[in-house]
């Protein structure tokens, strides 16, 4: 009995969890619009490691790839702002993302990011059809101007064929195979 129950609380720990998040919106964001509402959050766990809880926001609480949309992370380990780039370059390669995209959208994102310690908040806010802005807690890190990169940049964790489809379905607000009621 005690060794299925450690079993499954080891198991549970090394899958990326679709469990409360609460990752919140910056001040500046929730003042300027209003209408956002949580989608869904979910949890990353990796190899037994919460590295990070994440919330999705969008216009009435509704996601759809060509409006508005905030995904916010907050970071449970420390990450190198190298590591950051290097992990979103290797989702952008995955994704197929041709190699002089992912060269320009590399050197604006190393210009942006930090070094996050745990605790720390990471929040993209994409503007539909327009730049997609960067916040460090409250703070405004800067934009990527390119129309394309927001998209690119949401794809990693919300595509069809994202790493981890179960922390798509918790951000999605998906339960079982359907859209949870809200």
């Amino acid at each position: 009995m005690i060794f299925r129950l450690t079993t499954r609380l080891l198991l549970a720990a090394w899958l990326p969890l679709a469990t409360a998040g609460a990752a919140e919106l910056p001040g500046s964001l929730r003042a300027a619009w209003p209408e956002l509402g949580l989608v869904g959050e979910a949890s990353l766990h990796w190899f037994g490691m919460h590295v990070y809880d994440a919330s999705l926001y969008a216009s009435n609480a509704v996601y759809a790839t060509n409006g508005a949309a905030v995904l916010s992370i907050r970071y449970n380990i420390p990450v190198k702002q190298r590591r950051l780039v290097d992990i979103a370059v290797e989702e952008w390669q995955r994704m197929k993302i041709r190699e002089d995209q992912r060269k320009d959208w590399t050197r604006l994102i190393e210009s942006l990011w930090p070094n996050l310690k745990p605790g720390d908040r990471l929040t993209a806010y994409l503007q539909p059809d327009g730049p997609t802005r960067f916040y460090f807690g409250d703070r405004v890190l800067g934009e990527v101007a390119d129309p394309m990169f927001g998209p690119a940049f949401f794809a990693i964790w919300l595509g069809p064929s994202c790493r981890y489809p179960k922390l798509r379905d918790g951000l999605l607000g998906v339960v079982a195979g359907r859209k949870e009621a809200r």
